[in-house]
């Protein structure tokens, strides 16, 4: 999505906006590649290494039309959508799971497994 953004939104004459947002993508494309969970081809990053990164992104996202200059140049339409996908970046990491969701009982309650193992031997 990152990668088309600055010709969604109509700043893609603005070269360096436009590479800050292909930079963005593109890395986004390759940590994610990177990283350990089920749709990454190679497991090498931690999950929280992903979502730190990720963070980065978004600092980089929000304060690239000071770094690098080209804030007169973009519409205030235009310099929302680079705080509103921050903002989106850093909402999105902040509701992420860290660690798979592991099936809790109360006192006297038990699994299915351990259920359906007493009932074979029950009957």
């Amino acid at each position: 999505f990152l990668l088309f953004v600055p010709s969604v939104f109509g700043f893609s004459a603005i070269n360096a906006a436009s590479n800050v947002f292909i930079f963005s993508g593109i890395a986004l494309i390759a940590y994610s590649l990177l990283t350990r969970y089920s749709y990454s081809l190679w497991r090498v990053i931690p999950v929280n290494a992903h979502m730190s990164l990720d963070v980065l992104n978004g600092v980089l996202l929000m304060l690239s039309p000071w770094i690098f200059g080209y804030r007169d140049l973009l519409s205030s339409g235009q310099e929302i959508v680079h705080y509103a996908l921050a903002l989106g970046i850093y909402a999105l990491v902040a509701f992420t799971r860290t660690q798979p969701e592991v099936a809790t009982f109360a006192a006297g309650e038990t699994g299915a497994t351990e259920t359906a193992s007493r009932e074979r031997r029950a009957g």
